[in-house]
């Protein structure tokens, strides 16, 4: 089967795009033909090259127009494009109709974006041409959508045509029910294939302080790093000693170097780089860090707890939902709620190796490691949509019960 693989994720890449990428791997594992089509940045991401050398095809389109790290006259190009309607034409997706696709895959880093609706080429294409299409939401925002009844309808007619809508968060699913006042139909929990193998034991850290990691793309408006900062900040930690390392790349690096600095947390605060090998993160550091404005359910803290780590999360998407009373919950993403779990964290330090191990089990025991060869089944019509993922409210059900 001739599978399209759609990522409108305008990132280069993030954990958000391992669930597609793994989707596409399998496919091409089990003899089906996959096109992945993305958006062109400048510098070709290594995982797209994998999936080239593993028989895929690359497809690339032009980023939109409220992409700002390209240059201006893309971006006006962009803009021009779209405000003469083009992105309702076949002008970016003719190799797409050239290589007539059996079944489409649309994975989006938020639920609703303003570059997918219902009048989108794409769309229109699938269901002129009868063609099914599942969609993958990898991230909702904790509020409401700042946008008008149009936009909502317009959302609202998106899904009434999808095969199903697979969603990473349970609390995003009941966002996107609100966004839209209504239920989604066909909605379905699935989970982020991890990059850690949770069968090797990592031995947990040897510290006399402790040593934290805060893994997440360096964007403070979804990842809130600069708010830990200001936390950390505070003159009841002044006199404390901890490690701090940021590890991941993004557009805000600059800023974040120059928040340590205006803080006086150098010797404290450190920027590790990308790191291939999550595990090796974990080999010297005992806790994640996540204050996150905005989640789905981040890799970064199902990968930390399946290597015996414990955590600090705000109470956004599903991190407080896995993380449970395994670790440290910041009631909201104001920064005297950082502090308090923050203090609360700290005065636990002789029980984060205990606590991670906790986290270690609750990983197994809730996971589902064969969930990707399902979806894949369910994509080529070999398995029903009720037998992929779960139920939300079942989701919800099992994670919350006490084993």
């Amino acid at each position: 089967m001739r599978i399209l693989i759609v990522s409108i994720n305008v990132a280069p890449w993030g954990g958000s795009e391992e669930l597609w990428k793994s989707l596409a791997l399998k496919g091409l594992a089990e003899s089906h033909e996959v096109m992945v089509s993305v958006f062109a940045h400048q510098k070709r991401n290594q995982n797209l090259t994998e999936l080239k050398e593993q028989g895929a095809i690359l497809h690339q389109r032009p980023l939109p127009s409220y992409y700002n790290e390209q240059p201006f006259a893309y971006r006006a190009l962009s803009e021009l494009k779209s405000r003469l309607g083009m992105d309702k034409t076949s002008m970016d997706w003719r190799a797409v109709g050239a290589w007539k696709p059996e079944v489409v895959v649309i994975s989006s880093g938020e639920t609703f974006d303003h570059y997918l609706h219902h009048q989108s080429f794409l769309i229109s294409y699938c269901k002129e041409n009868r063609i099914p299409f599942y969609l993958i939401s990898q991230r909702n925002w904790e509020w409401d959508m700042a946008v008008d009844q149009d936009f909502r309808e317009s959302r609202k007619r998106l899904i009434e045509n999808c095969q199903g809508f697979f969603f990473v968060s349970y609390q995003n699913y009941k966002m996107a029910c609100s966004q839209l006042a209504q239920d989604i139909p066909r909605a379905r929990i699935i989970q982020n294939p991890l990059r850690v193998n949770f069968k090797n034991n990592l031995p947990f850290p040897a510290s006399n302080i402790p040593k934290m990691a805060y893994v997440a793309r360096l964007e403070t408006s979804i990842k809130g790093q600069d708010l830990f900062l200001q936390a950390l900040s505070s003159s009841r930690f002044s006199s404390l000693k901890f490690e701090l390392t940021f590890f991941g790349s993004g557009p805000d690096e600059q800023h974040l170097r120059g928040l340590v600095k205006y803080y006086g947390l150098e010797g404290k605060v450190f920027f590790g780089g990308h790191v291939a090998d999550v595990s090796e993160i974990w080999r010297n550091h005992q806790l994640v860090v996540l204050c996150s404005v905005a989640e789905g359910t981040p890799l970064s803290l199902i990968e930390a707890m399946a290597c015996g780590r414990t955590g600090l999360v705000t109470q956004v998407g599903d991190s407080a939902i896995w993380l449970s009373s395994t670790g440290f919950v910041a009631a909201g993403h104001r920064v005297e709620n950082i502090q308090k779990a923050l203090q609360e964290a700290l005065d636990a330090f002789p029980n984060w190796e205990k606590l991670g191990l906790k986290c270690k089990r609750r990983v197994i025991e809730k996971r589902d490691p064969e969930e990707i060869y399902a979806l894949l089944e369910c994509v080529v019509g070999k398995r029903d949509l009720d037998n992929t993922g779960q139920d939300p409210e079942e989701f919800l059900s099992k994670m919350t019960r006490e084993d």
